[in-house]
């Protein structure tokens, strides 16, 4: 199953996940997301980016979810997410489909959405040599206002959509969040040390359901254990 530019990670829970050796490798960010994402309810999963399905996969194992969908536009990404979901033996839980997310049809389908998107404005600055790394790192296929637009399109009413970004895009974050109908429902700040300052931020909104808001305590990576 491994192609000689593979690896395989060992997740702490004895699932696996391939990852390329010189591709976009997932890090602690998307176990942040899955930690952070609250479902009321078992109901359809989107997750927008999946790359390797890292996410998608563990919140089907955290049994967050049983009906994920995991989309993306990169079809060699798409290609080893399903060889991911097949090595853990989770097909009857995760789909994965190659698709631009401004393209995909299924309008007013999903419960939930997270979703870690690229976190770098495209600002003429030297992107990384790998495409697969510079898709996933800079807003080159995928906007934020995109992201947003297509969230909100393709939840359902008062779904929810649980994203990870930069700390420094925060207050630009809430501004398209609310200009696209959402409300801010839960953010939680993450810190490498209680001596840095943030560099990530965790946000769930709610699609046309006023929220009150919660700021949640922080997370201290240093002394967390992620």
């Amino acid at each position: 199953m491994l192609e000689c530019n593979e690896d395989i990670t060992i997740l702490k829970n004895g699932y696996k996940i391939i990852q390329k050796k010189e591709g976009f490798r997932f890090s602690v960010d998307a176990v942040l997301l899955a930690d952070f994402f609250l479902p009321t309810k078992l109901g359809k999963v989107l997750d927008i980016g999946t790359g390797t399905a890292i996410i998608a996969i563990l919140i089907a194992i955290k049994e967050k979810g049983n009906d994920i969908t995991g989309i993306d536009i990169q079809d060699q990404s798409c290609d080893l997410a399903r060889r991911n979901v097949a090595l853990n033996n989770l097909e009857n839980k995760i789909k994965i489909y190659n698709c631009d997310i401004k393209r995909y049809p299924q309008g007013n389908t999903f419960d939930y959405i997270v979703s870690n998107p690229p976190y770098m404005k495209i600002d003429g600055k030297k992107q990384n040599e790998y495409i697969s790394k510079s898709i996933a790192r800079h807003e080159v296929e995928l906007t934020l206002e995109e992201l947003v637009k297509n969230a909100k399109r393709l939840l359902k009413p008062i779904g929810t959509f649980t994203l990870i970004h930069r700390s420094y895009r925060f207050t630009e974050i809430c501004r398209v969040l609310e200009d696209s109908g959402f409300s801010l429902k839960r953010v939680r700040f993450v810190h490498f040390s209680r001596e840095k300052n943030s560099n990530l931020v965790l946000i769930e909104a709610v699609k046309g359901k006023k929220c009150k808001l919660e700021i949640e305590p922080p997370v201290y990576l240093e002394e967390s254990g992620y």
